[in-house]
């Protein structure tokens, strides 16, 4: 018997050689000799897998790919590296990033007077503009009244100048930005205390725009040319290159239809290189009534099947950096203030029934612990009136701060928890510190989730150019810093941020990127694990970052990216 399986073994070997030659153009591939991390809980490692065109029709060990070869099957042996499932990015904004191509960049300085030196030479260096646009800078520089539009017009006064915050939930702007954008003292504010124009004792707006509002008015000066068309693709082709054959546009904030015309443009050419799910943005009040028909008239307008604009997303409340997140408690540093979400429970109960009906899914930024508990009690009344749980995906992102007794109810609810784990080696800076004291110290916790087997995804949410050339939507490098809770640069020594028990598995972030993120856009039945029957994504990697030293998973690249069943990136020659 030993015998024979040896000799049947040898023989599969010399096949290996002399089949993957001859049948170069046959649909039907085995990839064996590798080492296989399935994504599928019941049986997560594999030897083997077969492709038959696009799905696929086999997993397993060699052996039993063997039967596949009699039927023609073209071999190519994986000499032992680690493949994984395609990656889902479950929250990212590339429309955003390839509106942002050519801001300017500014290196983030603590003190004022550095500062404004950085943004003098900056506009001093680009003449030709017609208006500057540009970051970054610390909310902490300017304290709780934000910075003043007076300090830039000493610099420029004729120009339009606007400068984002670090975390992108602010805007400083010059008083010349205000008059070409129509925003007086007579302009009303979208949430007082939440998305507002920062205003001086006579109601003149200060230039300091928070939120929403801070979103609406740079829209002013964006818009979708060819050339954003362009940076559109070559970042979906980096994320493609990556191992991500699928993401979530977690939304464009009032240029939506935009952003999703020139994506059903480019899918009508040939042109999108990953599947794109999509979302429109319900970050304004006036907008609670008509969102979903606006969702469905984009959709209906701009959707295939490689585009789907299946998603709501809703941009619940603010951040703790501008005093905007909805807490419990009051800031610190602002008595009075906790900050103030868009909606009351009664209306996002009755809109997660809407959803429900519609088999719309939805997608919630909260930041604050006052903010997620509002929701979860929306979401278990909606499980009360419909007698079961909505018929759709509901995902909370960033969850920064969070209840104790609200982590288990996630798993109870059938929600999901969405991560962007590169934020997870943020220490608190002390404009965080003073803001909500302690908390700060513990903030990002996904483990009580995951230890209660809710299901957790993750993602790399950026919003800028910059963020993608300094490879913050790299996954790998998200999974290195959700691993260790320490930034890339430092190793070993980088500090890190508390708690130390947050530190995630890498397997548990792999399901994330994974099977997790399938079954957040309600695709886990096709997408998302190596398993028989489902759609043939599947990445080589050049290193198994379960076994490299923990500070060396950021180096990990495909070698070959398969979507479909097809070779989309890289070769087999290694």
């Amino acid at each position: 018997m030993c015998y024979f399986y040896s000799m049947k073994k040898l023989l599969f070997i010399i096949g290996i050689f002399y089949v993957s030659i001859a049948i170069a153009d046959n649909k039907t591939i085995a990839y064996t000799n590798g080492t296989i991390y399935t994504s599928n809980e019941q049986t997560p490692w594999a030897n083997a897998v077969v492709i038959e065109g696009t799905k696929i029709a086999y997993v397993g060990n060699d052996i039993g790919a063997l039967t596949f070869v009699g039927n023609g099957a073209k071999i190519i042996d994986l000499k032992g590296k680690l493949v994984l499932p395609g990656l889902t990015d479950s929250h990212t904004h590339p429309g955003m990033v390839a509106a942002s191509y050519d801001f300017l960049n500014m290196d983030i300085v603590p003190e004022k007077e550095d500062l404004m030196n950085n943004i003098s030479d900056m506009i001093t260096a680009n003449p030709e503009r017609e208006f500057i646009m540009g970051g970054y800078w610390d909310n902490g520089t300017f304290g709780k009244t934000g910075p003043h539009k007076d300090d830039l017009d000493k610099i420029e006064s004729d120009r339009p100048v606007i400068l984002l915050d670090y975390w992108g939930h602010s805007t400083w702007v010059n008083s010349r930005a205000l008059e070409v954008a129509g925003i007086d003292s007579d302009t009303r504010d979208i949430i007082p205390g939440f998305s507002f124009y920062q205003r001086d004792e006579s109601g003149e707006p200060t230039g300091w725009i928070t939120e929403s509002a801070s979103s609406v008015f740079i829209n002013n000066f964006l818009s979708i040319t060819p050339t954003v068309e362009d940076e559109l693709v070559d970042f979906m082709v980096y994320l493609r290159n990556l191992g991500v054959t699928t993401l979530l546009d977690a939304g464009n904030f009032g240029i939506d239809d935009e952003t999703y015309a020139a994506l059903s443009k480019l899918d009508r050419a040939g042109r999108l290189p990953l599947r794109y799910h999509a979302s429109f943005t319900l970050f304004l009040p006036q907008d609670y009534d008509t969102a979903i028909d606006q969702l469905k008239a984009l959709n209906l307008k701009y959707g295939s099947d490689r585009l789907r604009i299946d998603t709501l997303k809703i941009f619940h409340d603010g951040v703790i950096e501008t005093r905007t997140a909805d807490m419990f408690e009051d800031y610190l540093d602002t008595p009075g203030n906790s900050g103030d979400s868009l909606f009351s429970e009664e209306q996002l109960h009755d809109l997660i029934i809407d959803l429900s009906e519609e088999k719309i899914n939805l997608h919630v930024h909260s930041v604050g612990d006052k903010s997620t508990n509002k929701i979860l009690n929306a979401i278990e009344r909606a499980h009360e009136t419909l007698g079961k749980p909505p018929s759709i995906r509901i995902a909370l992102c960033h969850l920064e701060t969070v209840l104790d007794t609200d982590f288990y109810r996630f798993k109870d609810l059938g929600v999901i928890a969405s991560f962007t784990p590169a934020w997870h080696g943020h220490v608190a800076d002390h404009n965080t510190i003073a803001a909500i004291g302690e908390k700060a110290l513990s903030q990002m916790r996904a483990q009580p989730m995951i230890a209660d087997n809710a299901i957790i995804t993750f993602s790399s949410d950026i919003t800028t150019k910059q963020g993608w050339l300094d490879e913050q939507a790299n996954p790998y490098h998200g999974m290195q810093i959700g691993h260790n809770r320490q930034p890339i640069e430092g190793n070993s020594k980088a500090r890190y941020a508390p708690p130390r028990s947050e530190r995630i598995r890498l397997d548990t972030l792999v399901d994330g990127y994974t099977i997790n993120g399938a079954y957040q856009l309600g695709r886990s039945d096709e997408l998302g694990s190596i398993e028989v029957g489902k759609m043939a994504d599947l990445i080589v990697l050049n290193q198994n970052l379960f076994e490299v030293n923990r500070y060396e998973v950021h180096k990990t690249r495909p070698i070959a990216v398969i979507m479909d069943g097809e070779l989309v990136y890289g070769k087999f020659d290694f």
